[in-house]
């Protein structure tokens, strides 16, 4: 059944849904081997049958955040639809996956692991027909080791991670309350100088519009592509075989795999030796399911164009895998070959040798992985993961490991895994002088972040240091900071929530104009609140204030924060790129797919994920900012200077797709700019644009809920709305109407935006800079707000772009369109697709470590 939920009613949702929300720790799972069963899974209705049995992970899940089926699913302890896979590559193959056809992309496991490969999950065979079922491919037996330990008591070392005492049980703190409405500007704005109508859905063909023929069939694209206004449905995409829809929602303009499953960016550098940049990213090749995660290579001499490293058909491009058996039971790793025997899990990459010192040597640091099923709701098995070096000498063409890996093995009787850890992977290792400063080193250091967080106290983020001369010597210096379990610095609809565990975490420092610098984390969050943001994964940044502790570990107290991305992004990395002394950060953008278990159309496919648009991080800065009510000061988003003027400076993590690789993919596109105008009503400005398009819009006033459309059809069954609402300062995607087909997700996708209102009380002018690229579709507001989501039209023809007023509004506005991005992957056909392979219960011990598919 389709979604009916507008944004209207997302909107009015909200204070309700924060009301009500609840932030103490999550309740028990189902026990492991129960049963489920039923029909019309949660309040959309999307799943028509399901069955099987909850894993040993425990891990329910949530429908987009949108409504519950029991109390027992309450929204701490669920996992959403992305949530099911830890996108480090952490996966728990077992994990309790909801058996609602809700799920997206993320969420492709069968609930116990134990995944029957029939015609809707196994690849398809290349005549189309039903996979064979795999004898061993039934339900797997609940690991004993991975069950929930229910009363594991905490370390009593654990201060050794909290310089602070920590309640386990803390609610979330009382100095950082949920609004339950975002401050709106004051109404002497041109923003909200008239009653805005939410529920008032997009005009198709609004007053002074183009007048649009029913007749019309067939036209191009801004790139001379022939487009199809038949529409597939879902019926006969369920009919197709192994990648016959390979190329239909296929990026081109962004950083992809080849083909199969992919996910977090890794090990992302400049080479100055050879003038290059790697981009490694997690991998699983020749499958469209998370599982035997490898890292995938490509390089580029601009981030522009992208080259796959050893070739691009089937597993070519894979730059190192698993080794061992893979299939013994986790031993110690200081003496056994299998430390990294299931997996190569996220990491990050220097161009130095372990000495430091930059002579060619490539050097990839990363969590390998023993032990599987891991998840931070289940028991962390001892050396489920460790530490690993491998190097290149060759400029990456192959990789070794080092002979002493891992570097840091986190036994038992050393940190962090004295303590009753969450996870511990995804490191993240650069030189830092002004940290060496703030510790007052003698010799330069390394300084690594990790993921990590103590079962029932709060996530933490770990940092070891290392001197640059010996790379392998690794000291442990405590957490950064210690948050308690799903708490916020300020309103979750601006900062976010911490959730229970940190994943694929960053710490770096940015100049701000007069070149002091500021300290940052990224990380992602496990097990969230999802009243707001329809993931139970966050991806969040802070900024803080950095001091040394009186036993020399290194303290972070976070003064501002937010999104990193508000959309389904996760993952979230950055690297120093020293060739152009900037940030740049990569995050993984995940399918949005629904029916079918969550696989609807991924073996059509052929693949699933790919990266963003490379992003430049920075320090953004606004002179002459209002206060008025505390509304800035209250958000926690920015850190507010006062001036002489009685106004502030506002200070934030900027954000925006970097320039110079949106020149290079816009080069060669159709351009078209649109005057500033005052427009009462929705109006399309072409009929004929691309999947494959960048779409600018300044909006300098409006009285109610304007913005852009785009992919949008002929005769405009098929749209998505992209809008700021002044009523409660969000942007929103509504994708409601994104596509006539049920098997892909068609929620509204909200983030968290206020404009800054200056001196004389006018407000900021919504800059919108948006990239629809296939199915990928990336928004950039005012360069401090990013939100990726995905649409899926039914029609080629769904490629018209316009301007959208909310019916009774005003809005002036204007437009620029670039149509018909280029491709940055030259050296590969359109088609990359690899023949799809289905793993042996022998492979994934009983499909309990991977799903085989």
């Amino acid at each position: 059944m389709k979604s009916t939920l507008s944004s209207a009613a997302l909107l009015a949702a909200l204070p309700l849904a924060l009301a009500q929300d609840n932030y103490g720790p999550p309740p028990p799972g189902p026990h492991s081997g129960e049963p489920w069963s039923g029909s019309a899974w949660g309040p959309e209705q999307r799943s028509t049958s399901w069955s099987g049995s909850w894993g040993p992970e425990h891990r329910p899940t949530s429908w987009a955040g949108h409504g519950w089926p029991s109390a027992s699913m309450a929204p701490s302890a669920a996992m959403s639809s992305e949530a099911m896979i830890s996108p480090s590559g952490a996966m728990s193959p077992s994990a309790a996956m909801s058996p609602s056809a809700a799920m997206s992309s993320a969420a492709m496991m069968s609930p116990s692991g134990a995944m029957s490969p029939s015609a809707s999950m196994a690849p398809m065979s290349p005549s189309a027909s039903m996979a064979p079922m795999s004898p061993s491919a039934s339900m797997a037996p609940m690991s004993p080791s991975a069950s929930m330990s229910p009363s594991a008591p905490l370390s009593p070392s654990a201060p050794i991670y909290s310089s602070a005492p920590v309640s386990p049980s803390a609610p979330i703190s009382p100095s950082a309350p949920v609004s339950p409405t975002a401050p709106a500007p004051p109404s002497a704005t041109p923003y909200s100088s008239a009653p805005v109508s939410p529920s008032a859905p997009v005009s198709p063909i609004a007053s002074g519009s183009a007048t649009i023929s029913s007749a019309y069939a067939t036209g191009t694209s801004g790139s001379g592509n022939a487009q199809s206004c038949t529409p597939l449905t879902t019926a006969e995409i369920e009919a197709m075989g192994n990648n016959t829809l390979f190329t239909r929602w296929r990026s081109h303009s962004h950083f992809i795999a080849p083909a199969g499953w992919m996910n977090d960016p890794c090990g992302s550098m400049y080479d100055p030796t050879r003038d290059v940049y790697h981009l490694f990213y997690q991998w699983h090749p020749q499958h469209i399911n998370w599982g035997n995660i490898s890292w995938g290579h490509a390089t580029s001499k601009d981030m522009i164009t992208w080259e796959d490293q050893g070739g691009w058909q089937d597993a070519e491009a894979r730059a190192m895998g698993p080794s061992g058996d893979g299939r013994k039971a986790p031993t110690d790793p200081l003496t056994s070959s299998n430390y990294n025997g299931l997996g190569i899990f996220s990491g990050t990459a220097q161009p130095v040798n372990l000495h430091g010192e930059q002579d060619g040597t490539l050097l990839l640091f990363y969590t390998s992985v023993s032990y599987l099923p891991t998840s931070w709701t289940s028991f962390y098995a001892p050396y489920t993961e460790t530490q690993s070096f491998a190097y290149s000498t060759d400029g990456g063409a192959t990789f070794e490991q080092y002979a002493g890996n891992p570097v840091i093995n986190a036994t038992t009787g050393t940190p962090p895994m004295d303590w009753n850890v969450t996870g511990f992977r995804d490191p993240f290792f650069q030189p830092w002088p002004a940290l060496d400063a703030v510790l007052g080193c003698s010799e330069p250091h390394y300084y690594a972040v990790f993921g990590s967080g103590i079962k029932g106290v709060g996530p933490r983020m770990p940092l070891w240091t290392a001197p640059a001369s010996d790379l392998t010597s690794w000291s442990f210096l405590g957490a950064l900071w210690e948050p308690a379990d799903n708490t916020t610095l300020g309103p979750i609809l601006s900062t976010g929530t911490y959730g229970f565990n940190f994943e694929v975490s960053g710490f770096f420092s940015l100049p701000d104009k007069s070149g002091e610098l500021h300290y940052f984390v990224n990380k992602g969050t496990e097990g969230g609140n999802v009243s707001f943001h329809e993931s139970a994964h966050w991806a969040l940044w802070n900024e803080g204030n950095v001091s040394r502790r009186d036993n020399g570990s290194v303290q972070f107290t976070p003064i501002a924060g937010g999104a990193g991305d508000w959309g389904l992004s996760y993952a979230l990395t950055s690297f120093n790129d020293t060739k152009n002394n900037r940030r740049v950060q990569w995050a993984w953008a995940p399918e949005d797919l629904v029916g079918d278990g969550g696989l609807f159309s991924a073996t059509q496919q052929g693949f699933q994920g790919s990266l963003t648009l490379p992003r430049e991080l920075f320090v953004h800065e606004v002179d002459g900012v209002m206060n008025a009510n505390n509304a800035v000061s209250d958000s926690r988003e920015s850190v507010l200077t006062p001036d002489a003027h009685g106004t502030f400076t506002a200070r934030t993590l900027g954000v925006r797709p970097l320039p110079d690789v949106i020149a290079g993919i816009t080069a060669s596109a159709s351009h078209q700019t649109y005057a500033s105008g005052k427009y009462t009503a929705s109006k399309m400005l072409q009929q004929q644009g691309s999947s494959h398009m960048e779409l600018k819009a300044s909006i300098t006033s409006a009285t109610g809920a304007a913005g852009v459309i785009l992919a949008a059809s002929p005769d405009m069954t098929e749209y998505t709305t992209i809008m700021y609402e002044p009523a409660n300062n969000t942007i929103l995607v509504e994708r409601l109407h994104s596509s006539t087909i049920d098997g892909f997700a068609n929620v509204t996708v909200t983030g968290y935006f206020a404009p800054y209102i200056l001196a004389g009380s006018a407000p900021e002018a919504i800059s919108m800079d948006i990239f629809l690229d296939g199915s990928i579709l990336e928004v950039y507001v005012n360069e401090r707000f990013a939100l990726t989501t995905r649409i899926y039209p039914s029609m080629e023809c769904s490629t018209g772009y316009g301007v959208y007023v909310a019916p009774g509004a005003m809005a002036e506005m204007s437009a620029e369109a670039w149509v018909g991005t280029g491709n940055v992957w030259p050296s590969r056909p359109a088609d990359s697709s690899s023949p799809l392979l289905w793993d042996s219960a022998a492979e994934t011990d009983n499909y309990k470590w991977w799903s085989g598919n």
